[in-house]
């Protein structure tokens, strides 16, 4: 159990929030007895006793909205400095205090107010292209059948397994993530799980946050339209593995961008690598095998090896597993625990790892086989998460090891982000499906048509391509067309339970409508008379 955090956040003074932040000669001029009750990024959010951020948006100056907050009750505003901002300014007698690099500043500023949360358990840090959910949600699933209470923070929202709550990005904004690290560390959370984005790590979201461990799973094309280029894109995501505190790193040795990183890793830090082939990882599988039901192997770790049977899809989900092995591992063997290790590390041994990863479960909306009411159905039908071409390549080869039946892909890509993604997107659809549809995916404020001609530019016979713009109809239609034993992949949406369209969200959910499609087509004389036939 972690340490609970031992008092209220609302604890603290203006002058103790910003000392060391600003100079001390602004923090002299400040009333020693105002006293903070919350902090906000959102002028709209902000009541009596809050202290309102001011920074730079990616389309606004929250700057302008200074006087609302000070209306809606503010006690103080940081604000990005700059032009008429710097120094000290009062506005109604409220300090509005300008911060150099505020927005680089805003989680160390939070973490204080929220009593420094992320030093006080172990904070995992999971970055990569895919793979950031599934092994978030396998950790989890781990460390509680080892008898660790831990939580998770990112894509699915934040929280213990069984109880998340919604965020609205992967890595939430600094203020949120702090919040969200001192309600969990509060509880005795330990430890905490989080997905650390490029784009987190870029905005600085959590440069306040104290990571034990930094985990890598992979490097492959995706969010160009935000950071340009590939280098860009790794070098904000190998700032996780820089940053000071650090004590431990789990690195897949599968990615070539894995190599650059351990040369980049501080020497203090303990190191674990994993891999599906290469000897020389920490942990690593051998003679794996897979059929419908999941993933066969020889399992080998710094515990011991042995035989690992787990119920997930795809060699993709392979490398997800490694990776938790070897963070779980990692853990429970560090040096900081002393002679815990001796004994196999607080009591962690090969057959209760083994136990641990053998009732893992699929993660919401990442390689799920939709299933009616776990009756068997004449044709298999997965959702999967997939949007960049990697994820998509992964997804489609994945079920390509489990099932032998004709394979369908059907996908769209999402609008307002990386277009030059979509025609590779296509190329490897066309290469590792059978049959292709198109469809929308979250358009957002781009025309549907338009994203799904830039998909098809990648197709080598676009004529063979099967185009049906609405979502649900497209579900419908695959799944009452395909032929018994036929696979289905659903990609690029996963968990979402929403559509973007025009800027507007409406409900959407691909496994609802998928199991809606399944109950029709099990009701329909054919299944039926599928069914019949398979019994004599």
């Amino acid at each position: 159990m972690g340490t609970p955090v031992e008092h209220s956040a609302a604890e603290i003074t203006l002058s103790e929030l910003v000392a060391g932040f600003v100079p001390a000669s602004i923090v002299n001029k400040l009333a020693s007895n105002v006293r903070v009750k919350g902090i906000q990024l959102d002028s709209r959010l902000v009541i009596s006793g809050d202290v309102f951020f001011a920074v730079f948006g990616r389309n606004l100056d929250a700057r302008d909205f200074i006087p609302t907050a000070i209306n809606s009750g503010a006690v103080a505003v940081l604000a990005e400095s700059g032009g008429e901002w710097t120094g000290i300014n009062w506005i109604d007698d409220i300090p509005v205090i300008a911060v150099d690099s505020l927005q680089s500043k805003m989680s160390a500023i939070a973490g204080r107010f929220y009593s420094d949360p992320s030093a006080q358990a172990a904070v995992i840090g999971i970055t990569g292209t895919n793979g950031k959910t599934s092994c978030a949600a396998f950790m989890a699933q781990a460390f509680a059948s080892l008898g660790r209470d831990s939580a998770t923070i990112g894509t699915l929202g934040y929280g213990r397994p069984d109880s998340l709550a919604a965020t609205a990005l992967t890595t939430p904004d600094a203020v949120f993530t702090q919040r969200a690290l001192y309600e969990l560390v509060s509880t005795g959370v330990n430890p905490v799980i989080m997905e650390v984005s490029s784009v987190g790590l870029d905005q600085r979201r959590v440069s306040g946050v104290h990571f034990d461990t930094a985990v890598f799973t992979n490097l492959t094309r995706d969010h160009l339209d935000y950071h340009g280029t590939m280098e860009a894109y790794g070098a904000s995501k190998k700032k996780l593995f820089t940053m000071p505190g650090l004590k431990r790193a789990v690195i897949n040795l599968d990615d070539a961008y894995g190599l650059s990183l351990i040369n980049a890793i501080a020497s203090s830090v303990e190191v674990t690598t994993y891999s599906q082939s290469q000897a020389v990882a920490s942990v690593r599988a051998e003679r794996v095998t897979m059929d419908s039901q999941g993933l066969a192997m020889h399992l080998i770790t710094p515990l011991g090896s042995g035989e690992v049977r787990v119920g997930l899809l795809g060699g993709f989900n392979l490398s997800n597993l490694l990776a938790v092995v070897a963070t779980v591992v990692s853990y429970f063997l560090s040096a900081e625990r002393g002679p815990a290790v001796a004994s196999g590390g607080e009591g962690l041994s090969f057959s209760r790892l083994a136990a641990a990863l053998s009732q893992l479960k699929p993660v919401p909306g990442r390689m799920q086989v939709v299933r009616v009411e776990e009756e068997a159905s004449d044709i298999s039908v997965v959702v999967d998460y997939a949007h960049t071409p990697d994820g998509l390549r992964s997804a489609l080869l994945g079920l390509r090891e489990h099932f032998s039946g004709e394979l369908t892909c059907l996908f769209g890509a999402g609008g307002n982000r990386d277009v030059g993604k979509r025609p590779l997107m296509g190329e490897v659809a066309e290469h590792y499906a059978d049959t292709v549809i198109l469809t929308d995916d979250n358009p957002r404020t781009e025309d549907g048509d338009a994203i799904i001609d830039q998909i098809l530019s990648g197709f080598v016979r676009p004529e063979a391509v099967r185009k049906i713009r609405n979502r649900e109809e497209a579900i419908a239609t695959v799944i009452d067309a395909a032929k018994p034993g036929a696979v289905i992949l659903i990609a690029g949406k996963g968990h979402e339970d929403y559509q973007e369209i025009n800027g507007q969200r409406q409900p959407f959910s691909d496994l609802e409508h998928a199991h809606a499609a399944l109950v029709k087509r099990r009701s329909s004389s054919d299944f039926l008379s599928n069914v019949q036939r398979e019994a004599t």
